[in-house]
This record gives C-alpha cells, structure tokens and sequence, in this order.
C-alpha cells in the first residue's frame, strides 16, 4: 500500500497561490537586504548629490530666461517670486536678471556655465544613483567613466521626463484643464475627462521612468528590459505612497515654516528626495531577489548570477 506524502507539493499549488507565495517571499527578503545594504543612509547621499544639482540647474533656467526676456518680463517674475521668496533672495535675484537682460553676453555665459555645471552634477548624482543600484545585487560598479556618464545621462533624462510629467500633468494640467473647458464650453465635462486621463497616464510614465533606471542603473547582466517588473511596481507604489503621506503630513500636521522659517523648503525637498531615492532602491532590491529566486528555480528568462564581490565568498 503507497502512502501519501503529507507534505503539500508545489505543483499542486494553485497559480495564485504559488505567486502570492514567491511575492511575500521576494518582498521579505528584499526588505532583509535593504536593511542589510543600508538603502537609508545610501539614499541620503544621493539626496544630497540631487539637491546641489538644482542650483545648476536653476542657472541654466535663468540664463535662458534672461537671453528672451525683457525688462517687463523681469517684474512680472520679480513681483511673482516675492510672494514665495525672502526678500533677500528676491533682490538678489532682481540684480541679476536685470544684468544679464542689460548684457546678452553676460546671459550667455551664466547659460553656457550652468549648462556645463548642470551636466556635470546631474550626471554625478546619477552615477552615485548607479552605485546603489548595483549595491543591491551586491555587486561593484566596474563600469568605465565614459560608459558610466553615457548611461548616467540617460538616468538624468528620464528623471527630467518624470518630473516634467508629473509637473506638467499635477501642476500645469489644472489651468490647462480650466483653459479647455471655457474654450469649449464644457468645463464638467472636461475636468471630468482630464482627471480620468491624467492619472494612467503619470502612472504609465513614472512606471517607464523607474523600469528604464531599474534595468540600465545597475551593474549587472539582466533579462531583457521590461515595462512592468517587480521592481518597478513596489518602487512606484512606495513612492507614490510615500509622497501623498508626506505631503498630507506637510499640509496638516508639520510646522516646517515656524522651526524652519525660510529654511522649510529645503528640508521638505530634501526629505523628499530622499522618499524617492529609498523607493527606488528598494525596487532594485525586490528586482534583485526576484531574479535569485528565479534562478534558483532554473528558470529561463532569468539572469545568470554575477561574479560575488572580490573577497564576498571569503566572507561567507
């Protein structure tokens, strides 16, 4: 007489149940190694790196800005700035656009500098993104400089296309919206059509943006690249999660203008830049431990395991 084997087989596990299985098992593990690798205080470096690209940025910005404009157009902005800046910083500002509109070789040089300072910080801090990313799989980045700046400008572009996207759609969408619905007659009707379309759509873009940083950031041999993998998913949901917390958090219950004064805007940048730098190193931690279990299962789409760091296997 056979005896049944007491012990549940997997094959007799249904397909949901075996997912939702290697799904908690995946999300366990990476929270394991996020701990491990120290994903928090990588992310704060990287916060960092991103917020002294900003003033590079912002030079750019201004120098194109003074090449087109005009006296009147420097008011305007001025008079706009005052509202949100301190008057310090506004006057500084003022002398500065009105030198540059005054002199076009002067906005021409605050362009050229800044462009080449932008580049250089931008893709410094993409780098420093890179090495994080790599991190998770533990691995080093042997990358060259020139290949890694060559990827690093790729990562920059699609952190511009992201926050372009959701600064275009969150922020600028709402007067767009406003504009169309009075053009057309139709205000309910528009608003109702843009707040369905906008949402799938900065989803489907952000979920590009952080695939293309999960697949080309780290330093390792992957599967072929993909729109939607674990990574990218659990790093959108954290991220989207984490920046609606924060910002009811900010709106309701922080005090970041009365401790801060003048100050609150860079601690609120920078703890938000430092959400979205631990939402993506953790999806490259889930998208790492998802392709270890694949390949301890022999599966065939996953990536072959990388050489261990030198002196890792002496460790263990």
């Amino acid at each position: 007489m056979q005896l049944r084997d007491p012990r549940p087989s997997r094959t007799a596990e249904s397909p949901g149940r075996g997912r939702l299985s290697d799904a908690w098992t995946v999300l366990r593990r990476a929270v394991d190694e996020a701990r491990d690798d120290r994903i928090a205080t990588t992310a704060q470096a990287l916060a960092y790196s991103l917020f002294l690209a900003i003033p590079s940025v912002l030079l750019v910005a201004l120098g194109v800005f003074s090449l087109v404009a005009d006296a009147d157009d420097v008011a305007g902005l001025i008079d706009r700035a005052g509202a949100v800046m301190p008057a310090e910083a506004t006057s500084l500002l003022r002398d500065s656009l009105q030198r540059s509109t005054e002199s076009p070789a002067s906005g021409l040089v605050m362009t050229v500098v800044g462009a080449v300072l932008a580049v250089w910080t931008t893709t410094g801090a993409a780098t420093t993104l890179m090495q994080g990313l790599t991190a998770a799989f533990d691995r080093d980045d042997t990358r060259g400089f020139v290949r890694k700046r060559a990827i690093a400008l790729v990562l920059v572009a699609c952190l511009v296309g992201a926050a372009a996207l959701v600064g275009g759609l969150l922020v600028l969408g709402p007067h767009l919206q406003a504009w169309v619905g009075d053009a057309s007659g139709s205000p309910r009707a528009t608003a109702w059509l843009w707040w369905s379309a906008q949402w799938p759509i900065v989803v489907a873009g952000l979920l590009f943006a952080f695939a293309v940083l999960l697949y080309l950031g780290p330093d390792v041999e992957q599967p072929r690249w993909q729109l939607i993998t674990p990574g990218a998913v659990v790093a959108l949901v954290v991220w989207l999660a984490a920046s609606a917390g924060f910002a009811l958090y900010t709106a309701n219950f922080g005090s970041y203008n009365k401790t801060w004064g003048s100050l609150s805007a860079v601690v609120v940048m920078l703890i938000w830049l430092w959400l979205t730098n631990v939402a993506l190193l953790f999806g490259a931690e889930v998208n790492a431990e998802a392709q270890r279990l694949a390949a301890a299962r022999g599966d065939r789409g996953a990536a072959p395991r990388p050489p261990a760091r030198a002196g890792q296997d002496a460790a263990h």
